[in-house]
């Protein structure tokens, strides 16, 4: 009978210590930057919101097509090749989109830095702002941010030739809070 009991709890105490293990959760790795990542600078951030702003001021006062024009293309099988401006399709296709949408504002939801070729900015557009009960019209624009000699440009990214963001989708909603965090904490000081 003692042998029972003594067996018995030598089971529970082995299932409680893998329960215990299992229920352990690993803590996530913390992210590492990149070296480009660390050698950029707060003018970096502000160069690129700068272009940002400057490209919704064109296209929210209805000059689409100075919009366009500050946008750059990277050849995807060079990433390291000088940046092109759109072909005339392309900056016909990227001015008739504007237009197409009268955006009123826009908020820069988050940057991603990764590489010089490789960058990520999430903005939302604004094309009717909530009022009464009715919740704002908006679409999201993902632009990627290329420094090339130093100099900063402006690219949009482009699903339909396999350019995909930096960011995963389930981990958008997460960039867009450490962003607030950082651009709240960086007004402060």
């Amino acid at each position: 009978m003692m042998r029972k009991f003594i067996s018995f709890i030598s089971f529970l105490l082995f299932l409680s210590l893998g329960l215990f293990v299992s229920s352990c959760k690993k803590k996530p790795a913390p992210q590492t930057k990149t070296a480009f990542e660390v050698s950029l600078t707060n003018q970096d951030s502000l160069e690129v919101i700068h272009l940002i702003d400057q490209f919704f001021q064109y296209a929210e006062s209805g000059d689409a097509t100075s919009a366009a024009g500050m946008l750059v293309k990277l050849d995807n099988r060079d990433v390291y090749s000088e940046p092109q401006l759109l072909d005339n399709e392309e900056l016909k296709d990227m001015v008739s989109l504007l237009k197409s949408l009268p955006i009123q504002s826009h908020r820069i939801d988050y940057l991603k830095f990764s590489e010089t070729y490789e960058n990520e900015a999430k903005v939302t557009a604004v094309i009717m702002p909530a009022h009464d009960n009715v919740p704002e019209v908006k679409t999201v624009f993902y632009f990627k941010p290329i420094v090339y000699l130093g100099k900063w440009k402006l690219s949009v990214i482009d699903s339909h030739s396999d350019d995909k963001t930096i960011i995963d989708k389930d981990k958008k909603d997460s960039m867009e809070s450490e962003y607030a965090t950082e651009m709240r904490h960086k007004e402060q000081h």
